[in-house]
């Protein structure tokens, strides 16, 4: 005897309970996403009819954003930013105001006790660089030792290689 529907047992039977699941959450995420959506339009709104208010009313103190910097003009005006912009020329009183500086600066310095720098020797963390210090180490030690020792009695010297022939 054949099975009741087989349809029931596709992956992708809109009947099966999984799938009206699934359908089912999706649909509630997008109704959480969209109330969210309304909430921070209204936030947005309130937020439109406080500044309109504020502007409205030209004697209340304006809320700062924290950009009025970037678009104030009294800041923007100094003599050194306009040099620098190419809106003025030098003038032989700029170069002394400069040098005039420069020469304060020079004062308070000498008066000013400079620090000590302190080095750190990285070569006790480097690997390389220890290896490279034994290596010193001895051929120091080496170099310290008589060369006129003599060869212990259970030692053999070497053998000298014969130059230009082979041995079969």
């Amino acid at each position: 005897m054949a099975a009741g529907d087989l349809n029931l047992l596709k992956s992708w039977n809109p009947k099966l309970m999984k799938n009206r699941k699934k359908v089912w959450e999706t649909e509630q995420d997008l109704l959480k996403e969209e109330q969210k959506f309304k909430e921070r339009q209204q936030e947005l709104e309130k937020e439109r009819e406080l500044e309109s208010l504020a502007t409205a009313g030209e004697s209340q103190k304006k809320k700062k954003t924290g950009l009025e910097w970037m678009y104030d003009d009294r800041i923007g005006n100094s003599e050194n930013e306009d040099y620098l912009l190419g809106k003025k020329k030098l003038d032989a009183n700029v170069i002394k105001k400069t040098t005039e500086r420069t020469k304060t600066q020079d004062t308070k310095e000498e008066t000013k006790k400079t620090p000590v720098k302190r080095t750190y020797d990285y070569s006790n963390d480097d690997p390389m660089a220890k290896f490279n210090k034994m290596a010193k180490a001895k051929k120091g030690k080496l170099a310290k030792k008589p060369k006129g020792k003599v060869a212990k009695p259970g030692n053999k010297p070497a053998k000298k290689q014969q130059q230009g022939g082979f041995d079969y």
